[in-house]
């Protein structure tokens, strides 16, 4: 048996220690559930209800409704909705070669824009 001082805080019993190569967590951290994907999937392709401009109403998929608040607040004058919707846009692709050409000239003037607002951004407030 064990002595009354080899026992206390910082010291349990010896039979109730952790055997050597035995875990502290047999089961080991939990697995992130893999239909997290799927389930953002399935409320992306819902339908939602949506109002053009002259009134009428629309059903939409989510992520395309989403894709167009993106687009709107980007029209309104707010620069990153706008680089985020023209990234999001270039990637999903083109057909074409003429659409191809058109993307070329997108991404130059992307580069451009990308370059005036970090110009603007890292030169402070004008006095």
């Amino acid at each position: 048996m064990t002595d009354k001082k080899d026992i206390g805080y910082g010291r349990p019993p010896v039979d109730t220690r952790w055997k050597k190569g035995q875990s502290g967590n047999p089961k080991g951290r939990p697995k992130s559930r893999p239909e997290n994907l799927a389930d953002a999937a399935a409320i992306l392709a819902e339908p939602v209800t949506a109002q053009t401009p002259d009134g009428r109403r629309i059903r939409l998929d989510a992520i395309e409704a989403g894709y167009l608040a993106l687009c709107r607040k980007g029209l309104k004058e707010h620069k990153p909705s706008l680089l985020e919707a023209i990234q999001i846009m270039l990637g999903v692709g083109v057909a074409s070669e003429e659409e191809k050409e058109m993307e070329e000239e997108v991404r130059r003037t992307l580069e451009k824009a990308k370059a005036t607002i970090f110009k603007l951004s890292s030169a402070g407030p004008e006095d």
